[in-house]
C-alpha cells in the first residue's frame, strides 16, 4: 500500500492517475479538499480510501511508502502560522512516522528554495527549506515549474499556460509581463513529475533531486507557443518582489538514479499536450 498526501491537488491527483494507469490502486489518500471543486480531480480514479489530513495514520507497517505532496503552495501567502502548520508540521509528522517505522518517505519540495541564488525569497519557499533541513530519513524532490492538467482550482497560482489559454478564449489575445524574455524557467510537465515519483517508489534512493528537464526557456518564447497575439503588461508589485529570474534543474542526480531525463517532454511537446486537455475541458 501507498499513502499519498495532497491527493486531490494538482500534482497529487496526476500522481494518483498515473499510478492507476500503471495498475497501482492500493493507495490511501489524504487531503482536505479545501477547494469545493477539487473532488473532480478524484472522480474516476481508484484508491482504497480518502482521509482528512487530521486522520494521519499511526501504524505504517503495511505501507510500501509515503508520498508527501500535500502543502499550501501559495507563494504569496503571508500568514506564517498557517503555512507553518500546513507545510512544516504536517511534513514533520509524516517524516517522523516513516522514520520510526522504517518506511520510505518521498517529499516534494520546490525549486523555489533556490530563490535567485541566495535562498528563499518568500515564506512558501522558506517552509519547504525548513522541512528539508529536518528530513533525516527520506528522499527529497525539488520540483521546478510544473504545468499540466488538473490545476484549474489553483487560481492565481495556476501556470501561465493555463491563464494564457483562458485569456485567449475570452479576449483573442494574452497578457504577458514586460521583459518576459529575461525571465527563464525550467518547465516540467506534470505527468513527467509523476513518472519520477513512481521511479523512486520502485527504486528508492534517499537523497535530494532536482525535478526538471534541465532546459530553461524564457516566458516570451512559451507564450508564443500559444499565440502571437500578445499584450505586454506590468508585473504586479507583490509578484515582482519575489520573482525568480532564472531556474534550471541539475538533472545529473536524476540520471545517476536511473531515471531517463531525456524521456521528459520538451516545453513545446508538453504545452501542446496540455492545450489539448484545456480545449477538450478534460482532466487527467
Amino acid at each position: 500500500m501507498i499513502a499519498l498526501t495532497g491527493a486531490g491537488g494538482f500534482i497529487g491527483s496526476v500522481v494518483l492517475g498515473y499510478l492507476n494507469r500503471q495498475g497501482i490502486k492500493d493507495v490511501y489518500l489524504f487531503d482536505d479538499l479545501s477547494n469545493p471543486t477539487q473532488f473532480k480531480n478524484l472522480v474516476g480514479k481508484q484508491y482504497l480510501g480518502l482521509h482528512s489530513t487530521k486522520e494521519i495514520v499511526s501504524d505504517l507497517k503495511d505501507f510500501e511508502c509515503v508520498i508527501h505532496i500535500g502543502a499550501n503552495a501559495n507563494t504569496l501567502e503571508t500568514d506564517w502560522s498557517s503555512i507553518y502548520y500546513t507545510n512544516v508540521v504536517s511534513t514533520r509528522r509524516w517524516h517522523d512516522l516513516c522514520r520510526d517505522n522504517g518506511v520510505p518517505f518521498i517529499f516534494t519540495s520546490s525549486a523555489a528554495i533556490y530563490g535567485n541564488g541566495e535562498g528563499p525569497i518568500n515564506q512558501y519557499a522558506f517552509s519547504k527549506l525548513v522541512s528539508e533541513q529536518e528530513i533525516t530519513h527520506g528522499l527529497i524532490l525539488r520540483l521546478f515549474n510544473v504545468y499540466g492538467p488538473n490545476e484549474y482550482h489553483k487560481g492565481r497560482m495556476a501556470s501561465t499556460v493555463f491563464h494564457w489559454h483562458n485569456q485567449l478564449q475570452k479576449e483573442s489575445a494574452i497578457k504577458v509581463f514586460e521583459n518576459s524574455e529575461q525571465y527563464h524557467r525550467d518547465f516540467v510537465y506534470v505527468e513527467d513529475v509523476a513518472r519520477v515519483v513512481l521511479h523512486f517508489v520502485k527504486n528508492y534512493q534517499p537523497g535530494i533531486y532536482d525535478v526538471g528537464t534541465g532546459v530553461a526557456t524564457d516566458f516570451l518564447s512559451v507564450s508564443k507557443l500559444i499565440t502571437d497575439e500578445i499584450r505586454l503588461i506590468n508585473m504586479p508589485d507583490d509578484l515582482r518582489a519575489q520573482y525568480q529570474t532564472y531556474t534550471k534543474a541539475n538533472t545529473d542526480p536524476l540520471t545517476e538514479a536511473g531515471f531517463d531525463v531525456a524521456s521528459m517532454r520538451t516545453v513545446q511537446a508538453g504545452v501542446s499536450e496540455y492545450l489539448e486537455y484545456l480545449k477538450q475541458g478534460s482532466l487527467y
